[in-house]
């Protein structure tokens, strides 16, 4: 599961013409101001985006229990297989992580943002679990996925609770892994999935990922719409040119 993880901006008003930004600390209360014609516009107010990642997180707490009763069967009839134990810990992390996000001032409930979030939130029912080939091997795999586990580790301990699922403004951080890509979180989790991949191949599961990842482009770009008319961001943007993965995108 997954979640938009670039730098966050909340906004203040300022006078009658003019919006003013500022980075805010997590002591500060969420205060709604209209959208910059470069934001995505939001389909209903705060309260009902509250309600709205409210029912996603309890759709992706369900999903994740039907993971953990597919992988385990699998991982039952094959114990060897450390790479289905490991998916399931690095899908637990960002569940876990998702119930303490810090409430936004703004968020993107576009369709396009709906649709590419409840994908991420469910790729892993999708996977083909049996009938896969092994192109490395299982210990290969599991180095793999816990490097990218680490560094997403690493980019959610500075991400704090502006961490969630849908494309919203929860503050700007741009240390640590932020100063090498804008989503340092989605970098892990390609690592990592690539690991998994590689130890569980199947066409079945690369068409998955491949979904899955034109899910996490449209989520990455969604969020730098909702932070675009920021100038500290496009700052930000300015000195980190890469999304994910440097000198490739």
């Amino acid at each position: 599961m997954y979640r938009p993880d670039s730098p966050r901006l909340l906004w203040r008003r300022g006078p009658a013409h003019s919006i003013i930004g500022r980075p805010t600390s997590a002591d500060d209360a969420p205060m709604q101001t209209p959208p910059s014609p470069t934001s995505p516009e939001p389909t209903t107010g705060p309260a009902e985006g509250r309600r709205v990642e409210w029912l996603l997180r309890a759709f992706a707490l369900l999903a994740y229990g039907t993971m953990v009763a597919i992988v385990a069967r699998h991982w039952w009839a094959d114990t060897t297989r450390h790479t289905l134990l490991l998916l399931l810990v690095s899908e637990g992390l960002t569940l876990a992580l998702i119930f303490f996000a810090r409430p936004a001032s703004h968020r993107d409930l576009s369709a396009a943002a709906m649709v590419s979030t409840v994908l991420a939130l469910t790729f892993f029912l999708w996977f083909d679990y049996a009938d896969t080939a092994r192109f490395i091997p299982e210990w290969a795999g599991v180095a793999l996925q816990v490097c990218g586990m680490l560094w997403q580790i690493s980019a959610k301990v500075v991400l704090g609770r502006s961490f969630g699922l849908l494309p919203a403004a929860r503050g700007i951080v741009t240390g640590g892994p932020y100063r090498v890509v804008r989503h340092p979180i989605y970098l892990g989790y390609l690592v990592g999935h690539l690991g998994f991949l590689l130890s569980n191949f199947s066409l079945q599961n690369v068409l998955v990922l491949g979904a899955l990842y034109v899910a996490q482009t449209v989520r990455m770009l969604r969020e730098e719409a909702v932070l675009g008319s920021s100038a500290e961001y496009r700052d930000y943007i300015r000195r980190v040119r890469w999304r994910i993965v440097p000198f490739v995108f």
